[in-house]
C-alpha cells in the first residue's frame, strides 16, 4: 500500500515517522534528499521548520559516525598496505591539525570530500570541539538553502507546469508547420 502511494505520487501519512524517514534519507544522500524534503514541505505534508531541524541533526549524526570510523584507526591500518598512503595521510593529518576550520569548511562545500574530511579528522585524532562547530555551521550554510530551494522550486514547478503545457503545444505547432513547409518546399524542387 505504501509503495503504491509512492508510485502514484502520494506520501502516506505516517505522522512523526515521516520526519524520521526524511532524516534517514538525508543521512544516506544529503543534498538530493534536502531538495526533496523541501518539496515535501511545499506540498504540505510536513512542516518546513521541523524538516530543517531534522536535516541538520541527521547531517551531524552522519559526521560523528564517520569521525568515529576514522578514530578507530582501521582506515589507517587498511591504507598502510599501500605505499603512497602514509605520505598522503601524514600531509592530510598535518593540514587538518594546523587549520581544522578551513579544512572542514572547504571539504563540506565541495562535492564528495565531506566524508573523507571527517574520517581524516577522526584519523588525525582531532578533538570534536575543533571541527564539529565548523561542520555544523557549514551544514547550515549548505543544507538550509537546499531545503528552501526544494520548497520554493516545488511551488514554482507547479506554476511552470501549467505554462509548460502551453509551451509544448506551441512548440508542437511550430514543428508541425516546419514539417509542412519542408514538404511543400521539397515538392516544388522536385517538380
Amino acid at each position: 500500500e505504501i509503495m503504491q502511494g509512492f508510485q502514484s505520487g502520494v506520501l502516506p501519512d505516517l505522522g512523526t515517522w515521516n520526519y524520521l524517514l526524511v532524516g534517514g534519507f538525508i543521512m544516506l544522500q544529503g543534498r538530493i534528499s534536502a531538495l526533496l524534503g523541501g518539496a515535501v514541505a511545499a506540498a504540505g505534508y510536513m512542516n518546513l521548520g521541523l524538516i530543517i531541524m531534522v536535516a541538520l541533526v541527521a547531517r551531524i549524526i552522519v559526521d560523528v559516525f564517520w569521525y568515529r570510523v576514522g578514530a578507530t584507526g582501521y582506515i589507517d591500518r587498511l591504507g598502510g598496505r599501500f605505499g603512497a598512503y602514509e605520505r598522503v595521510a601524514e600531509r592530510v593529518h598535518d593540514g587538518i591539525q594546523a587549520r581544522p576550520a578551513r579544512f572542514i569548511v572547504l571539504a563540506k562545500l565541495s562535492n564528495g570530500l565531506s566524508v573523507p574530511a571527517v574520517v581524516a579528522a577522526g584519523s588525525a585524532g582531532l578533538p570534536m570541539r575543533r571541527w564539529l562547530p565548523y561542520s555544523f555551521a557549514t551544514e547550515i550554510l549548505w543544507t538550509v538553502p537546499l531545503l528552501f530551494a526544494g520548497y520554493f522550486a516545488a511551488d514554482a514547478l507547479s506554476q511552470i507546469e501549467s505554462g509548460l503545457s502551453y509551451a509544448m503545444g506551441g512548440l508542437g505547432l511550430i514543428l508541425l508547420l516546419a514539417i509542412i513547409f519542408y514538404v511543400i518546399r521539397r515538392r516544388r524542387k522536385t517538380a
